[in-house]
């Protein structure tokens, strides 16, 4: 008998995240840090505005790397440090290249400054709060990605997620220990979710939205017996498929990074090429001067 279409995802997944994955052979991060730009009025930037922020760095050395239509929503930088939009037409994203735990936010705020004076340029200043209090939709769809979503949540379920910043630390680690530590930042979840405000944002999200996702898409479970039982659990939670929700078992062809992506649990695996990496979520977007102490938080539970 062949096998059924779930047994063969099954294997997929887990063969994604187990087969060709090599030793961490030191401790490489990447951060992700989300800012939202206010003008003098404290009202939130316009996508003309950021936009010219976009093409203000270009001025000093960076290169386009993606557009849609008429719209830069994506930039890098000759070192591969990305800016990118994060839902909100005033919220950037920065997502640097992965580096030593001893770099990784000192060379971040060096980039970030490059970031507020081109900013500063068209009037603007960075917001550095978890969430930005406003009644405008400030929702804009850089790619196709986040178009789907808009089609499948609608719009008043999304929206909200325009106004949240947070920051990510993305963690290599060793594939015998990942699960340990997956489990140790579950078991420290209440730290990070205490200063966490958007927690309750996209709880909202899960709830209102017309796609009737399972509660347990977002969060997750926190605690896992082996990566077979991390597939598993990921495997409840249906496929996104042309605007709608499919059940896992009757997906063929399974766009595996791309089902990763939409099933936002606070501390998730990721793989690149050959590493494998723990994604940590639920830090509040704060002053920058607060970045290496969101770090040591992360390492600390992960007892790294």
């Amino acid at each position: 008998m062949f096998p059924s279409v779930k047994a063969q995802n099954m294997e997929r997944l887990l063969s994604y995240f187990c087969d060709g994955i090599v030793e961490r052979s030191s401790e490489t991060i990447g951060m992700e840090v989300e800012t939202s730009f206010v003008n003098s009025a404290g009202q939130p930037a316009s996508i003309e505005e950021s936009q010219r922020v976009f093409r203000s760095l270009l001025e000093y050395g960076w290169e386009i790397k993606q557009r849609k239509a008429s719209l830069l929503t994506e930039i890098a930088d000759n070192s591969g440090n990305k800016i990118l939009y994060e839902l909100g037409r005033q919220n950037l994203e920065l997502a640097t290249r992965p580096s030593a735990a001893s770099q990784v936010v000192q060379e971040g705020q060096s980039i970030l400054a490059q970031l507020y004076g081109a900013a500063e340029r068209q009037g603007l200043v960075p917001h550095f709060e978890p969430i930005l209090a406003t009644d405008e939709d400030l929702l804009v769809i850089p790619d196709e990605r986040d178009a789907t979503w808009l089609a499948l949540d609608g719009r008043v379920a999304l929206a909200p997620l325009a106004k949240i910043s947070a920051v990510q630390f993305t963690i290599e680690v060793s594939a015998s220990d990942a699960i340990r530590c997956l489990n140790q930042l579950g078991r420290s979840a209440e730290k990070f979710l205490a200063h966490y405000p958007q927690d309750k944002i996209w709880r909202d999200y899960i709830a209102n939205s017309q796609a009737g996702y399972s509660p347990m898409r977002y969060g997750g479970p926190l605690l896992f017996a082996d990566r077979h039982n991390y597939c598993l659990e990921l495997s409840k939670n249906d496929v996104i498929q042309k605007g709608r929700l499919v059940p896992y078992d009757l997906v063929k062809d399974l766009d595996i990074p791309l089902y990763l992506r939409s099933i936002w649990w606070y501390f998730r695996l990721k793989r690149y090429g050959n590493r494998l990496c723990i994604e940590v979520r639920p830090l509040a977007r704060q002053s920058d001067e607060l970045l290496a102490s969101q770090l040591r938080l992360t390492l600390d539970a992960m007892n790294l």
